[in-house]
């Protein structure tokens, strides 16, 4: 079982750290309504899995709210079964898959700490969860790693890169800590089960989950 910490608390960096060449600030409602656009397709395949094409945000890992809660991340009595349905991804049952994509969010060698030029995607990401019809969900962070190392190294690093994405998210995006959780499920959900060392196995993933 994989240990779940408070996301900002994790995070490596700090905003005035992290050089986004431009506005640093977390977004308000005003500045996340003037961004607001037509979906883009990272928005698009995160509500619709089976339609979505792009071989980073397509996810063969998929998560139920039980495999949720078996894993200890969230208390049953925290999620919703049946979530709103102005959401465009409606989940039936506690078996159902909860909607979820893949993000190929680059680090340095043995480091969890943020690098400068993914700024763009994870920004994308941060608008995304602030927007109004997401307001019913929380948001589930889980890091991936190749195969390469340890068990117990793979499961610890991947916690801690997963922590920081949703330190960033959690600031940038205005969110509130207890809506942005993390946690690291190491080597054992490769997205390339026949290349278990390739890069896009290294990966964070994110996984809806509705609230009551």
């Amino acid at each position: 079982m994989s240990l779940v910490l408070p996301a900002a608390a994790q995070s490596t960096i700090t905003l005035e750290d992290f050089d986004l060449g431009g506005d640093s600030k977390p977004a308000t409602s005003a500045s996340r309504d003037a961004s607001a656009s037509a979906e883009t397709e990272m928005e698009k395949c995160l509500l619709d899995q089976a339609g979505c094409s792009n071989s980073e945000f397509k996810s063969n890992t998929t998560f139920s709210l039980d495999d949720v809660v078996n894993l200890g991340i969230v208390d049953r009595e925290e999620v919703a079964a049946t979530p709103p349905s102005d959401d465009g991804a409606p989940v039936t049952a506690a078996t159902d898959p909860l909607p979820t994509i893949d993000m190929e969010i680059l680090f340095d060698y043995n480091s969890a700490s943020l690098r400068p030029d993914q700024a763009a995607k994870i920004t994308e990401l941060s608008r995304i969860l602030s927007q109004e019809k997401f307001k019913n969900y929380r948001f589930l962070l889980l890091g991936h790693t190749d195969a390469k190392g340890s068990a117990q190294y793979n499961l610890t690093l991947s916690q801690q890169r997963a922590q920081t994405v949703a330190g960033f998210v959690t600031a940038w995006g205005g969110l509130s800590e207890e809506r942005v959780l993390a946690s690291g499920m190491g080597a054992s959900k490769l997205k390339d089960q026949g290349n278990p060392y390739g890069e896009q196995n290294r990966r964070v993933q994110l996984v809806l989950l509705p609230v009551n």
